[in-house]
């Protein structure tokens, strides 16, 4: 491995006609750069050295060229290619505007390559060789990504909203006709989504077959559509039929997929045959599989981790499971949650690891508790701060989290729920919540929280809340509708203002928001009013941290700094600091490490104070105002 070249963000990616050349996401300098590697002589190059970093690279079907994303802090940019062997980048295609980045897909036979850009309000698909000039093939209002482009560039795939009429589109890139339309409830009338995963490779003259994932009547099924044919499956009841979240690619020639499964916070791989409608598990360890990728020569690559134990990679044989493997992890591991990508000190704490079950009557709700080790290990009840994930269509994993390493030595307890609206317990879960956002998360979080007072565990008037993006809206959220509950808020990047937020954010959010609460602020304002943190800023009584960037095109600072207005105006005590890199820890991992340590600081202070005068449900308890200046801080990348 060439020297600075550090450890991995994602599994690698694989010429698909090139088993010797793979692209790979490193951290260099604490960045995220594109590194070229040679697996016949197993030499790395750092391929790109952007003062922001890069996120998202792939490699073409016959290894000599690298792509890239060369994006703004707000998100806008242009794809870069630059040779294998190393060499001056230029525009992966000429003719294609700056944008949001909206997919890319390789035909895997003639070298062509489609993209989609998001300009405005509206999303466009250009299709080209690699190095040319492309023409635009199709244009949708809203957001919608290239998600695949079938063997011989006869049919292009993009997905939209998965519940919308037109979750995927079939386009023609000869003719720009619309070919076909896959609807979000798949055309039976019964609801649910549809994703699209990609086009089977190794067809090249018979009829383009599109991976499925389809959501119907609370499962989820791996199928397949079929140019002429339209949507095959199983159907319920058959191995392809899972109860919570899965995600899938082509694995080698014929109908046989790879699937992960999400379930309750863990994670496994199976070998699915299509035709058959069987599945075989692979063999990994208890955790989660954090990425995979699919290699030339059939093994897969696999991040693995679970809590306490930072990624570390793994090779599975899916035809000789026996010889699964764990390779040297110089250059491998990588990351897991936002914190662990490089901005938080790392090193396990062996702090104390238990999962809760919190009974409710809709439920019952998961929690990942640590406990700090050593001494203090039998100084409990501890103060207590809940990571709130964002989201919220994601969840926390047995996985590891640099942040909850840190909390808990410093001697916090640590408690990472997965609230309503949480993956990996099915629909229900995901989405049986009312449109009462926010407020339902709340409810779960209280709840969990009264569990672990009434366990001995937490302390009340030590309790705390942080969050990032949509966790950080949570945050501020319980803030002002629990304030006896929360004794501070630590927030990143969160939502203050969530009309404005929705008016100023990117289609691809107002369209998630949309599906949240049922409708735009001006179809349903009660429920945009009853989610909104602005709505409580009254009652806010704890002392709040919040860290923002100037150019978050996601969460943009112009909601963040009304909240902020109000909160002085109501000498409410907190801190700010302005960060740089945009919605993306990783675009400053310096500003966001200094945030941090500043947080944890904060944490400290607000929660190793005298508790607030309560009985152990905080009956009629008020808040507290801790005495903390109103200071604000700037930190540039």
């Amino acid at each position: 491995m060439s020297s600075g070249i550090g450890t991995a963000v994602h599994v690698p990616s694989f010429a698909a006609r090139d088993g010797r050349r793979a692209v790979e996401t490193r951290y260099v300098d604490g960045l995220p750069q594109i590194v070229a590697w040679d697996l016949t002589t197993g030499q790395r190059r750092q391929a790109t050295t952007a003062p922001l970093g890069v996120e998202t690279a792939a490699i073409e079907p016959d290894g000599h060229g690298l792509w890239w994303f060369d994006d703004t802090a707000g998100g806008q940019g242009r794809w870069l290619r630059g040779p294998f062997e190393g060499g001056h980048p230029h525009p992966a295609l000429d003719g294609v505007p700056a944008g949001r980045m909206h997919g890319l897909a390789f035909d895997p036979r003639n070298g062509l390559a489609a993209v989609g850009v998001g300009v405005a309000d509206r999303s466009r698909h250009y299709l080209g060789r690699p190095g040319g000039h492309a023409r635009l093939v199709a244009e949708e209002p809203g957001y919608a990504a290239v998600v695949g482009l079938a063997p011989g560039g006869r049919l292009l795939a993009t997905a939209g909203c998965p519940t919308g009429p037109a979750a995927v589109r079939l386009w023609s890139p000869a003719s720009g006709d619309l070919v076909d339309t896959i609807p979000g409830a798949a055309g039976d009338g019964d609801g649910g989504a549809v994703w699209a995963l990609g086009f089977r490779p190794d067809l090249t003259t018979a009829p383009p077959e599109l991976l499925l994932v389809l959501e119907r009547a609370g499962r989820y099924t791996l199928a397949f559509w079929r140019q002429g044919e339209g949507i095959r499956t199983h159907g319920p009841g058959s191995a392809l039929d899972f109860d919570t979240e899965i995600t899938a690619c082509w694995y080698g020639p014929g109908r046989t997929a790879l699937v992960q499964q999400d379930q309750a916070g863990r994670s496994r791989l199976l070998r699915a045959d299509l035709d058959r409608g069987t599945t075989t598990v692979l063999p990994t360890p208890e955790g989660t599989i954090i990425d995979f990728s699919c290699a030339p020569d059939r093994t897969v690559h696999c991040l693995w981790s679970r809590d306490g134990e930072p990624p570390r990679p793994l090779i599975c044989h899916p035809e000789s499971p026996e010889r699964s493997e764990r390779p040297d992890c110089s250059g491998h591991s990588g990351r897991s949650t936002t914190a662990s990508r490089g901005t938080v000190p790392g090193g396990t704490t062996g702090s104390g690891r238990r999962e809760l079950w919190t009974r409710r009557p809709y439920g019952q709700i998961h929690s990942f508790v640590a406990t700090p080790p050593g001494r203090r290990a039998g100084h409990r009840p501890w103060p207590t701060v809940f990571l709130v994930h964002g989201g919220p269509h994601t969840h926390d994993r047995d996985a590891y989290d640099a942040r909850t390493e840190a909390l808990v030595r410093a001697g916090f307890a640590v408690v990472r729920t997965n609230y309503r609206g949480s993956t990996g317990y099915g629909p229900r879960w995901r989405d049986d919540f009312g449109h009462r956002v926010g407020l339902a998360q709340l409810e779960d979080l209280a709840a969990v929280r009264g569990h672990l007072i009434d366990e001995g565990v937490s302390e009340p008037g030590r309790t705390g809340l942080c969050g990032y993006s949509w966790g950080g809206y949570l945050t501020l959220l319980a803030m002002g509708v629990q304030p006896r509950l929360w004794d501070v808020g630590l927030a990143v990047a969160p939502v203050a203002d969530y009309t404005a937020a929705y008016r100023a954010t990117t289609p691809a959010l107002r369209e998630v928001d949309d599906r949240l609460f049922g409708g735009t602020p001006e179809q349903v304002p009660h429920r945009y009013r009853a989610a909104c943190p602005m709505t409580y800023v009254d009652r806010v009584r704890g002392t709040l941290f919040i860290a923002a960037s100037a150019d978050d095109e996601k969460c943009p600072p112009e909601q963040i700094e009304r909240y902020l207005a109000a909160l002085r105006r109501r000498d409410v005590p907190h801190r700010v600091r302005w960060l740089g890199g945009g919605h993306d820890v990783g675009r400053d991992p310096a500003g966001h490490a200094a945030a941090w340590a500043a947080m944890v600081r904060y944490a400290d202070d607000a929660l190793r104070a005298s508790p607030r005068t309560a009985d152990r449900r905080d009956s009629g308890r008020t808040g507290s105002h801790h005495p903390v200046h109103h200071t604000e801080e700037r930190s540039t990348p």
